[in-house]
């Protein structure tokens, strides 16, 4: 077994994660059926709970993965980490019968069933790519369902016309052929940005998570079910034109190598001047992560304090104790008991009449800096 394959097993088996509970919960209006993975290792605790939302290509389980790295042990005991597959997306997913996915709208509205069913009075959604543009959809349907967001990745612009031109071949070839080298090229692009295909340099981590991911695309995806969805995801519609109704607090992260990089950038700024007050953007910072085109698989350590910090920073898991890593987004210290610290002390839902809770003397910068290599 390769070196870099062993660190990673090692790693995940330091924090194994709880056993996750499995449900399908149905939409009737889709006709189709979202799977559910529940990690649940809070115990007693008072509880948070985060949704994931996956891209193209992924399932859920690369969230189990970062949240079971050792980086992530203090917040995954206070979180309850409810894992969506998207329909037909799950691991070994039979073919849909459905020859048109429903649109990004549709997906995210669905979500509402989740929630509802598991009885989630609130939520933080966490989404990666594809998933981070759905998150960003149900966030602006369902604002009172949702404490804030964290999106890797996130892009608020229709596909380009080159972006149309490869998705349209690749689904093609998806469709007629399975899996082949030319859907599994364009998906690593996607995944691990635009210098994965020079190769790996020097780096045995990004070779192992490619070589991983390369894997799962040929072992675990339905080359169908994965066709649609990504055909859904090229006929998105607009979305930086509604930000002006994005009213929760955000954590946007990015690495620098993403394929995503420039559109991103773009996303938080089009953000940015839709909230049009610097006191609404306290909370809602961007992280660029050097050197990494892959923030979940590459630089877990720097999301996982990032993340944390902006959970404190929107009044959750107050409780768990600051590390110095990184700047705080919102320090917030007072003495309270661990229940206490995880009830929210103000919504995260931003509206002009809201005065901002972090007095200027505690506030951080909006815009969240490349973290040094060992933070």
């Amino acid at each position: 077994m390769d070196a870099p394959i062993r660190e990673k097993m090692l790693r995940f088996q330091m924090s194994v994660p709880a056993e996750e509970q499995k449900q399908l919960i149905r939409s009737t209006k889709l006709g189709l059926d979202y799977t559910v993975s529940i990690q649940d290792d809070t115990g007693s605790n008072s509880k948070c709970y985060v949704l994931t939302l996956h891209d193209i290509g992924c399932s859920h389980s690369v969230f189990t993965e970062f949240v079971s790295q050792p980086e992530m042990r203090a917040l995954k005991q206070r979180i309850v980490w409810v894992h969506v597959d998207l329909p037909g997306q799950e691991d070994n997913a039979a073919p849909l019968t459905i020859e048109k996915y429903p649109t990004l709208d549709e997906i995210a509205s669905e979500l509402i069933n989740i929630v509802d069913q598991l009885n989630i009075p609130q939520a933080v959604l966490f989404g990666e790519g594809a998933g981070a543009n759905i998150a960003c959809r149900f966030a602006i349907e369902h604002p009172s369902r949702v404490h804030g967001l964290v999106l890797v990745h996130p892009t608020g612009t229709t596909a380009g016309f080159m972006e149309m031109m490869k998705d349209k071949l690749n689904n093609w070839k998806l469709i007629h052929k399975g899996m082949n080298p030319d859907a599994e090229a364009y998906l690593i692009w996607h995944r691990f940005g635009r210098d994965a295909a020079k190769g790996y340099g020097d780096s045995q981590l990004l070779e192992a998570n490619i070589r991983e991911f390369s894997e799962k695309l040929y072992q675990k995806r339905t080359a169908k079910n994965l066709a649609l969805f990504m055909d859904a995801y090229l006929n998105r519609t607009n979305l930086v034109d509604k930000l002006d109704k994005l009213v929760v607090d955000c954590l946007v992260a990015v690495g620098k190598k993403s394929s995503v990089m420039n559109t991103t950038e773009k996303f938080y700024e089009r953000l940015r001047d839709s909230r049009n007050n610097p006191q609404k953007m306290v909370n809602s910072p961007i992280l660029i992560a050097d050197n990494v085109g892959d923030v979940l698989g590459e630089a877990p350590d720097v999301l996982a304090k990032s993340m944390q910090f902006f959970l404190q920073g929107i009044g959750l898991v107050s409780g768990l104790p600051m590390e110095a890593g990184l700047a705080g987004l919102g320090r917030l210290s007072r003495a309270m008991s661990m229940e206490d610290a995880d009830r929210p002390r103000r919504s995260s839902v931003l509206t002009p009449s809201s005065p901002s809770t972090t007095s200027p003397s505690t506030t951080s910068p909006t815009i969240v800096g490349s973290p040094p290599q060992n933070a």
